[in-house]
This record gives structure tokens, C-alpha cells and sequence, in this order.
């Protein structure tokens, strides 16, 4: 398996995803609408079944889904940095 860090913008209600993830910052419109940007790790054959991962967490699965990067990282790399800090409920080993 390779690891990937993949990151979007959420229009979705909700989504469970037991890798690690994180809203990382967000995207405003119009000073009204605030669109949360997420950063995720996963671990895939490919970079289409690590988009495959975070389209299936999702509760309704999202039409107008909007990456901004998908990036194959090399198999000693770790997700968790002193911005990105590791929780009890993410699954990496």
C-alpha cells in the first residue's frame, strides 16, 4: 500500500473517515459562506482508490466534489507534525 495526502473542500454534512484528517483552514465566499478546507492521509493501491476512500466516507456521496491536491508520499512519511497533531480515533500505524 501507498500513503497519500490528499486535501478538498467540503460541501458535505458529514463524513467518517478513522484515518487521519483535519480542517485545516477555509474557504470564504462573499464574507457569508465558509467552506471548510480538509487535509487527509490515506493508505491506497493508487492515487484514484485513495480519492476512491474519502468519496466513500461520506454519508451522501458528493457530486460537485472539489480536489485541491492528491500526493503519493513516500513510505516512511508520518501525517503528524506540530500543525497536524495526532488524536486518540486516528487509525496510522
Amino acid at each position: 500500500m501507498k500513503k497519500f495526502w490528499l486535501s478538498w473542500y467540503s460541501n458535505a454534512e458529514a463524513f467518517t473517515l478513522d484515518t487521519p484528517w483535519w480542517i485545516s483552514g477555509y474557504r470564504v465566499f462573499n464574507d457569508e459562506f465558509h467552506q471548510p478546507t480538509i487535509c487527509a492521509a490515506v493508505r491506497a493501491e493508487s492515487k484514484e482508490a485513495a480519492k476512491e476512500i474519502i468519496l466513500a466516507a461520506h454519508d451522501a456521496r458528493p457530486s460537485n466534489f472539489e480536489w485541491r491536491f492528491i500526493e503519493e508520499c513516500p513510505a516512511d512519511w508520518s501525517p503528524f507534525t506540530d500543525r497536524f497533531l495526532r488524536a486518540d480515533w486516528m487509525q496510522w500505524a
